[in-house]
C-alpha cells in the first residue's frame, strides 16, 4: 500500500497501486499526487 493525495478533495488515500480503475473511495476522482518527503535535496553544481 502507497500512500497518496485525492487531486480533487486533497484527502489522504492508500492505494494499492496493483489494482485496475483506482478511484478516491470519497470522491470518486482518479488524479492522485503521491505524498513526498519535505526535505529539499542539494546538488552539487559542476
Amino acid at each position: 500500500m502507497v500512500e497518496y493525495r485525492c487531486g480533487n478533495c486533497k484527502k489522504k488515500v492508500d492505494l494499492n497501486v496493483e489494482s485496475i480503475g483506482l478511484q478516491c473511495p470519497y470522491c470518486g476522482s482518479k488524479i492522485f499526487y503521491k505524498e513526498r518527503p519535505p526535505i529539499a535535496k542539494r546538488v552539487k553544481a559542476r
